[in-house]
């Protein structure tokens, strides 16, 4: 990959520059796929310091690993122009952004006044508007992604578990499972493959199989929460299919007693979520402001971000060549499949606590009218919702 990404870079790129353009694309983009477009519009077309094909191969890679795809191009982009430094200038660059603006979010939604007009009846409409979102996209994926009986067996099968189990170790069931069920069921054939090269390399994905299980294993209360962040680390790497894939594997982190989190700080945090740039898990610097003022939105975001950034760093050294391997890649199509589940169990759960009264259901008609047949914007939704109950309340 690096051969063919070299082909168009005529020098390297200065590591201010890059950090502030993609500081400043970072800024202006709604979601991880407008990252994504913006970057492929600066660095492929306006200053092309890569070819079409060699930016396709970075998306490609941002998309087998867990975490922010957007966020993992960007990294992946520094890395290509700059090396180890401009991953990390890329990375931050590309957070920073959404870190700052939800963060500021989080510390006026601590005040009275802010608490005052987030009122419950208020926060039940946003809700139902962010299942409908949640609704579109999870029809989109399954019309991209099921293509066959086995997809639809393994999204079926993803969909039981998560229903039925609870706690954290459902969901890398899931993963695992289906995984290894696409790696048997493809059939053996001569391929030779060496991914890990020396012992060094196996540094990185010991730490990141260690966090999977801090996340995944059954703790004591006392020490969920003294191991929040490792476990949060641990959560973004079951994180496959985009940002709201995301909802019911932060809910069982996030939503306890201990760490203070409602469940109506968590739905208004996600509802909300859209309206910020940067990709869907924008909400992560928010819950941990809530749980520990700056501090803890600093660790938040590191904890979340900073592993599937190494990790995609990871891949694009080694993993490329696992795509040719036809058991590796029949075991990432049924788990892509099965993350599907992920997209129906967070809309089965925001649903679930919503009261059964007309006006919700005529806010989840406006909702699909607007993002599934208008595709309007989902920021225009929130406020025609917001001010039709502000219109409500001034009536009664």
């Amino acid at each position: 990959m690096t051969s063919v990404n070299s082909e168009l870079i005529s020098e390297p790129e200065s590591l201010w520059r890059l950090f502030w353009t993609v500081c400043g694309l970072s800024a202006v983009s709604w979601g991880g796929l407008a990252l994504m477009a913006q970057l492929e519009r600066h660095y492929v077309e306006r200053q092309p310091r890569l070819s079409p094909l060699a930016f396709a191969d970075l998306t490609a890679l941002a998309w087998m690993v867990p975490g922010p795809v957007g966020c993992n191009v960007a990294v992946q982009l520094g890395h290509v122009l700059r090396g180890r430094a401009g991953a990390w200038a890329a990375g931050i660059a590309s957070v920073l952004p959404f870190f700052l603006l939800m963060t500021v979010f989080a510390i006026f939604y601590r005040t009275p006044l802010i608490r005052s007009l987030t009122s419950q009846t208020l926060v039940n409409h946003f809700s139902v508007v962010l299942a409908v979102l949640i609704g579109v996209t999870w029809y989109k994926q399954t019309r991209t992604i099921l293509r066959g009986k086995v997809e639809w067996a393994a999204a079926a099968f993803a969909c039981a578990t998560l229903a039925l189990a609870h706690g954290p170790a459902a969901y890398v069931l899931v993963l695992a499972s289906t995984f290894a069920a696409g790696w048997m069921l493809e059939a053996e054939r001569e391929t030779s493959v060496d991914v890990v090269h020396a012992h060094r390399d196996w540094r990185l994905p010991v730490v990141l199989v260690s966090l999977l299980l801090i996340f995944a294993l059954p703790l004591p209360t006392p020490w969920q929460f003294a191991l929040l962040w490792p476990r949060l680390a641990g959560a973004g790497l079951t994180l496959f299919g985009g940002g709201f894939s995301a909802l019911p594997v932060l809910k069982a982190l996030f939503v306890s007693p201990s760490t203070g989190v409602s469940d109506t700080d968590f739905t208004l945090a996600f509802a909300l979520s859209p309206i910020a740039p940067g990709p869907l898990l924008n909400v992560i610097p928010f819950f941990g402001y809530l749980i520990d003022g700056w501090i803890g939105a600093l660790v938040a975001t590191v904890a979340l971000f900073v592993p599937s950034g190494c990790l995609v760093i990871f891949a694009q050294r080694h993993l490329a060549a696992l795509k040719t391997y036809p058991r590796f890649e029949n075991g990432m199509r049924l788990l892509r499949a099965a993350t599907t589940a992920f997209l129906a169990i967070a809309v089965l759960k925001i649903l679930l606590h919503i009261p059964p009264q007309p006006a919700y259901l005529v806010t989840a008609a406006f909702g699909c009218m607007c993002l599934a047949k208008l595709k309007l914007p989902v920021y225009t939704v929130y406020a025609t919702v917001a001010g039709a109950f502000g219109i409500w309340l001034l009536c009664h």
